[in-house]
């Protein structure tokens, strides 16, 4: 994604002398080009996240748009006020990509895991909080966001993603991609975890079990017709996410099947009130806190069990 995402914001650089490249200390690849090639539009804070989302603001009130980059942990932990106060709370139209999200910094260790930032962003007025599923929705994805009046975060993985799409997929904020059709169980999932799922409901089909995979790549505002949708359809709700069980897509889901008045057999997969404090390739790490393609099936059978 990181990669696509470059190619993506150098394209449109080109295409709208608006557009302001701004990051702390994580620019690479295409980075390298647009200092070379906008040096006026290049702005590098260094270790600086907060400073550089103040800057941001203040940049979006004159009327241009700037995109901050940097690993999501550091842009979001450090900076959460200056999101807060200076962007949200002015309405400015500043972009935040956060790179690395979930346990994509496998070998960093925790310190350097982005798993809260759903939680802690998506309850945030006139914030929009988008996480794309593989490189190519990273397209059209960033291009919407750049036409969005208003604050975007956006929650990118980092490279060696599983690409689900042929060509890049259509996109809207607030819609999701119904990614699989089925009738027994729905996984509503977001980001590269949509790839584990896929593989999970192929190889249940051929057990019987019959799985739509949904993904969630607008986690606010949250499509409620969808999730209403396949809520009545299927009565079977699994969630899946990078990201704490407390305060995500999960709680989202949740908490729009209870004021819909919708029952549902409903579970969530995610970190279960923990930290990430194993190191190891990421296939590693998403097994070790039950996020791995064997993982999502034994939910499935679960739950599909449970519900008959």
């Amino acid at each position: 994604m990181r990669k696509t995402y470059e190619e993506s914001i150098f394209r449109l650089m080109g295409e709208n002398n608006k557009i302001l490249a701004l990051l702390a200390d994580s620019g690479t690849g295409k980075y390298a080009d647009i200092k070379k090639l906008y040096p006026g539009r290049y702005i590098n804070f260094g270790i600086a996240e907060a400073n550089m989302i103040a800057a941001a603001a203040g940049l979006a009130k004159e009327g241009f748009i700037p995109v901050c980059y940097a690993i999501a942990n550091f842009l979001v932990y450090r900076a959460y006020e200056f999101i807060r106060n200076d962007v949200c709370l002015q309405n400015r139209n500043v972009k935040i990509v956060g790179l690395s999200a979930g346990v994509k910094n496998n070998n960093y260790g925790p310190t350097h895991h982005t798993t809260e930032d759903i939680a802690i962003l998506r309850v945030l007025p006139n914030l929009t909080v988008l996480s794309p599923a593989s490189p190519k929705e990273v397209v059209p994805l960033f291009q919407k966001a750049i036409g969005h009046e208003g604050p975007v975060y956006i929650r990118l993985g980092k490279a060696f993603e599983t690409e689900i799409y042929e060509q890049p997929p259509s996109f809207e904020i607030g819609k999701f991609n119904v990614l699989r059709e089925g009738t027994d169980i729905s996984i509503i999932g977001t980001g590269s975890n949509l790839a584990d799922a896929l593989e999970a409901a192929g190889t249940l089909a051929k057990e019987g079990i019959s799985v739509e995979v949904i993904n969630a790549s607008t986690l606010k505002p949250l499509d409620v017709d969808t999730v209403i949708k396949t809520a009545k359809k299927t009565g079977r709700v699994i969630t899946l996410e990078e990201h704490q069980i407390a305060g995500g897509l999960g709680g989202a889901v949740c908490e729009t099947l209870c004021k819909a008045g919708i029952h549902v057999k409903f579970d969530m997969m995610g970190l279960e009130d923990t930290f990430c404090q194993d190191y190891g390739y990421h296939a590693v790490l998403k097994k070790k806190h039950g996020l791995s393609t064997e993982h999502i099936m034994d939910k499935c059978r679960k739950i599909n069990r449970r519900a008959t």
